[in-house]
């Protein structure tokens, strides 16, 4: 394990990296191939995609599992398609090298790299035409430093042909070597580390697995996503401290039973909804979901809204808050409100209940956990007179909900960057979320007194409008994939040796934290009209992000006063400063000028 001090050096050298890179400018990693182990597919039948990594010479990328947090692991992920299912990609034997920023080896990729997975397709599969593709994550590093993290599209098209249909086995100098190791998309193999470490669990018994998911239970009491229920579950039975012990105890056995039906209705829907439960946890949609309950868990703590149990769902079972019936719903309302949060931090267990189809087996487990979740609060009811002891409320209570608060908001934070590594559009995707959270919170949430009827509809309104734009924002930044501009970043080189008389030159001067510039990258550099024409010009891209001192002489040559700044060249060398723009345009605005600097002299 690394020490501190290795591990404060690895922060320190990943920092003055990207400094690095930006002062050097954006360095070509790697290329991707994609290659099939047939020439045509055949409905039903499996075949292998290899995901070809060439990585240039003097660089080497992090392996799968690079050994350290400090690194971004190199991961291929396949684009989903209907009636078509990917096995778990099979990564190649790792080098380890030691490097001058690391006391300890560190495993990498080098020169070629073959990563394969196993495709099949349903057999009802039409023939016609398939097209897989997916993306590689990646860092990239040379002997030095480590570049920030980069993506790679790939795609490829394959014949998909009749049943019964004979095809040829091709580029197997890719595939002989690990067919053994790809797992067959009906095999258990197919499961993620998680589900390995979990399904070790279920092969060791029954009477072992009930335990240990009890254990689990339990020991989810010391997660953030308990938090937002503790002054709800003390209020519950501190009222209810006058009462026998007989009493309390079966009063506190209907809240962990409450709880626990709650649990074993996620169980129950894992095994239910089969492979597709533990898709879910892939798909940023359901991420966002997640992130949304806890961010609002968040946002009851620092006083926005209270979790409570409905009146009307209390008065219509019972009228007493300390009756059996009442103390079930209260168990299983919060029950409702830990499950979704629980559920992505418990992801291998409920992967694997989903994968195999367990349902009375899942729906026995989860219960079971349930329990254990709730055996604390049996204790603290029996034994009521410990919450006679504790300390009053007052503003002490107050600023542990809002440290509670904060760990939730890093519980958020959890789930929501592994998906912000894969998205291109960060800043739609966030504010996408922001949107959505906050159009919950301001426009249904908030319970606060003293609105007036009206308002409180005009605050409706509003809310759903945020709702809609988040969601359309957080869709948009999900779709969005970089430009398929063949870019130059320069790095020593100056910006007069790309000109000649063959081509005009287009420079786009942009910084990370400029929002036009994002929407320059999505929407009109990913218009294919402007892909196209882009083949016909040299397309220069200058990182303004923390300009070194050539960056600002370079900005201080074209009067580069804001970002982005986009400014055309003809053939000759004369820079066209009526084509010179400050800020975004569209597609069909820039399609424009790139015309006028074609027919410039």
């Amino acid at each position: 394990m690394m020490n501190r001090k290795t591990s404060l050096l690895l922060l320190f050298i990943f920092i003055i990296s990207t400094g690095v890179f930006s002062q050097f400018g954006a360095k070509k990693v790697l290329d991707v191939e994609v290659k099939s182990s047939q020439n045509a597919v055949v409905p039903g039948e499996p075949f292998m995609i290899a995901v070809i990594l060439n990585i240039e010479p003097g660089l080497h990328i992090n392996s799968h599992t690079p050994g350290s947090d400090f690194f971004i692991p190199t991961i291929v992920t396949f684009d989903s398609l209907k009636d078509v299912e990917f096995s778990v990609p099979v990564y190649p034997k790792a080098l380890l090298k030691a490097f001058p920023f690391s006391e300890e080896k560190i495993s990498v990729y080098d020169k070629q790299v073959v990563i394969v997975s196993r495709v099949t397709t349903k057999p009802e599969y039409a023939a016609g035409t398939i097209k897989i593709s997916g993306k590689v994550s990646y860092q990239g590093c040379d002997d030095n430093v480590c570049f920030p993290p980069g993506d790679e599209f790939f795609e490829i098209n394959l014949d998909v042909v009749p049943s019964g249909t004979q095809v040829e086995k091709i580029n197997q100098q890719y595939f002989s070597s690990v067919t053994d190791k790809v797992p067959d998309a009906e095999q258990e193999q197919l499961l993620t580390e998680d589900e390995i470490r979990a399904q070790e669990i279920f092969e060791r018994g029954i009477l072992y697995t009930i335990f240990a998911f009890f254990l689990v239970g339990l020991a989810l009491n010391l997660t953030p996503c308990v938090y937002p229920v503790i002054p709800l579950t003390v209020s519950y039975f501190g009222g209810q401290s006058g009462r026998s012990r007989g009493s309390s105890f079966i009063s506190a056995l209907f809240y962990q039973l409450g709880i626990a039906v709650a649990f074993a209705i996620l169980g129950l829907l894992s095994g239910l909804a089969g492979k597709q439960w533990g898709f879910l946890f892939q798909s940023p949609w359901f991420i966002i979901v997640i992130a949304t309950i806890i961010l609002a868990m968040a946002a009851s703590l620092f006083g926005a809204f209270e979790i409570t149990v409905p009146n009307w769902l209390l008065s219509g079972v019972g009228k007493s808050r300390e009756g059996v019936i009442g103390a079930l719903i209260m168990g299983l309302t919060v029950g409702v409100v830990i499950a979704p949060c629980a559920a992505g931090i418990i992801i291998g267990l409920v992967g694997l209940v989903a994968k195999l189809g367990l349902v009375v087996k899942g729906t026995l487990l989860f219960f079971v956990m349930g329990l254990g979740l709730g055996l604390p609060y049996l204790i603290l009811a029996t034994f009521s007179g410990l919450l006679d002891k504790m300390p009053q409320s007052g503003m002490w209570m107050v600023w542990v909900r809002k440290f509670f608060a904060i760990l939730l908001i890093g519980v958020a934070l959890y789930f929501l960057l592994p998906q912000l590594e894969r998205i291109h559009n960060k800043f739609g995707f966030l504010a996408g979320l922001l949107g959505i959270f906050g159009g919950l919170l301001l426009g249904f949430l908030d319970h606060a007194p003293g609105y007036t009827r009206s308002f409180k509809w005009i605050r409706a309104v509003i809310g759903i409008v945020l709702i809609v734009l988040g969601i359309t924002w957080t869709n948009s930044a999900i779709h969005s994939r970089p430009s398929d501009i063949n870019w130059i970043h320069p790095g020593n080189e100056t910006i007069e040796s790309y000109i000649n008389n063959e081509k005009p030159v287009f420079i786009d001067f942009y910084a990370d934290w400029c929002a036009p510039c994002k929407q320059l990258d999505n929407k009109t550099f990913s218009d294919a009209d402007v892909v196209e024409k882009a083949k016909l010009f040299t397309m220069i891209k200058i990182d303004c992000t923390v300009p070194d001192k050539a960056t600002q002489e370079i900005m201080s040559k074209y009067n580069v006063s804001g970002m982005p700044t986009l400014i055309f060249i003809s053939k000759t060398g004369r820079v066209l400063t009526n084509l010179t723009e400050i800020g975004f345009v569209d597609a069909k605005q820039f399609i424009s000028s790139m015309d006028e600097a074609l027919s410039a002299e």
